[in-house]
């Protein structure tokens, strides 16, 4: 592998893990819009998010119902234009007061420094048995 293909990679990783810092722990929306092409799919659970509007809606309601939004990437990979990041998630949720601990992982396909297809998987089952009556959007 090439320095230039490793700079590349290292680019990846953080790129998603500033994606992460900015638009979960600093509330930087705009980061949203900044990172996803228009056209960019995020596939999560039983469905897909298309472009950063979508996306925008499902971020605005996990917003309104937890604050004290702490994401820390715990190892990060990349290969060819993949990157992926194994995150935990601590917050409280904000009607309960409870502390919340899950963790995910995301795998994001980029293209030109922006997500053009991203995957995650993260432990809802988990944030439910934490906020009883929770419903995941």
């Amino acid at each position: 592998m090439s320095g230039e293909d490793e700079s590349v990679l290292e680019q990846n990783k953080r790129l998603v893990c500033r994606f992460f810092d900015e638009a979960w722990n600093q509330g930087r929306r705009e980061a949203i819009t900044e990172v996803f092409t228009k056209t960019a799919v995020l596939h999560s659970r039983n469905r897909d998010c298309h472009g950063p509007a979508e996306f925008l809606h499902f971020y605005d309601i996990m917003h309104a119902q937890f604050s004290q939004i702490s994401i820390k990437p715990i190892v990060s990979l990349a290969e060819a234009d993949l990157a992926c990041v194994h995150w935990r998630l601590d917050c409280v949720h904000n009607t309960t007061r409870t502390s919340v601990s899950i963790t995910g992982i995301s795998i994001c396909r980029i293209k030109d420094g922006h997500f053009v297809e991203a995957w995650q998987s993260w432990d809802a089952a988990g944030l439910i048995s934490q906020v009883p009556g929770f419903a995941v959007p």
